[in-house]
């Protein structure tokens, strides 16, 4: 455990000192965040579209928070090689892993509160009434999106560690889409009416869990000779 935390604690000192990589992070929840919040007001029943904003566009926000920093924690380390001084360590393949995952879901959950924070404050901001996401909503955010965000990074990194450089590029891309196009689907066919009850709040974490726990489990086909061989 002390091994899995000595890696996280790297990768997020890693993560905060990428200007450039918090910069994007930031421009994204200011442009999502701000117009989403914007088509929060002035709507009758706000208080209900507020909450499928905090259901999905927070959610969504944080898997892209999650997509941008694991390409540092895990194809720039093995880019340029840092990765093989972690192999030369006492530390598994999966402690490794699992170290990066924590290390790279704290920085983009801590951003993507702030994403929500945005999403309210200036729906409150801009209307007469005062909004407030319902509790489930609250626990949403509390408990699904920080998994969600776990699991998507593990499966990002998963994939950088065990393919090349090629093969990543379609991997990333491939990920990240079926993620966001399945909860964009999802919320179509749930339709306008959609309300996040508790049913929905814990299907959507035992979703979540469960991807985790499935990328976990793949981590044991990963070896480091094959991580070295795929170093470009």
């Amino acid at each position: 455990m002390n091994g899995i935390l000595i890696v996280a604690r790297k990768e997020i000192r890693q993560i905060l000192k990428s200007r450039n990589v918090l910069a994007t992070a930031i421009l994204f929840v200011i442009i999502f965040g701000g117009m989403s919040a914007s088509s929060a007001i002035g709507r009758e029943g706000t208080g209900q579209l507020l909450d499928q904003l905090g259901f999905s566009l927070v959610l969504v926000l944080g898997i892209l928070m999650g997509y941008i920093f694991s390409g540092q924690a895990f194809l720039r380390e093995k880019q340029g090689g840092v990765i093989e001084t972690l192999l030369c360590s006492p530390l598994t393949l999966e402690e490794i892993w699992l170290g990066k995952v924590l290390g790279v879901t704290v920085p983009a959950y801590g951003i993507t509160l702030l994403a929500a924070a945005l999403i309210v404050g200036m729906a409150n901001l801009l209307s007469t009434a005062t909004l407030i996401p319902s509790v489930p909503v609250l626990v949403h955010i509390a408990t699904v999106v920080p998994a969600f965000i776990a699991a998507a990074v593990g499966l990002l990194g998963f994939g950088q560690l065990l393919l090349g450089l090629r093969e990543n590029q379609f991997l990333n891309f491939a990920i990240i889409f079926a993620l966001v196009f399945s909860i964009s689907i999802t919320q179509g066919v749930l339709g306008p009416d959609f309300i996040v009850s508790w049913s929905v709040v814990g299907g959507t974490l035992a979703l979540a869990v469960f991807l985790l726990l499935l990328t976990r489990w793949l981590t044991r086909f990963l070896d480091r000779e094959r991580i070295v061989l795929t170093i470009p």
